[in-house]
């Protein structure tokens, strides 16, 4: 009886671990199609104040005449707002 167990036990395990590889596009040693590249969830962007680059969902947004620039923090967002006020 402890042999069956064991036996499904292994069994269960294999098809998860082929089931993961085969959602990673790597089952058998193949790459993943060029012709259907992975999903991109979210873009970076970088803040125009301090330079940092970070996930667009993530950001503080702010049109500016026409355009949206995106922001880190409110502390940058405050400084491009008084930076383009002075010009």
């Amino acid at each position: 009886m402890r042999i069956i167990i064991f036996l499904a036990f292994c069994l269960a395990v294999y098809y998860i671990i082929k089931g993961y590889f085969k959602d990673q596009g790597l089952q058998r040693g193949r790459r993943p199609d060029p012709r259907h590249p992975p999903t991109i969830t979210d873009e970076l962007v970088q803040d125009p104040v301090c330079g940092v680059y970070f996930p667009k969902k993530d950001a503080l947004s702010l049109i500016w005449k026409g355009k949206t620039y995106y922001f880190c923090s409110k502390e940058c967002r405050q400084k491009f707002r008084e930076q383009n006020l002075e010009s």
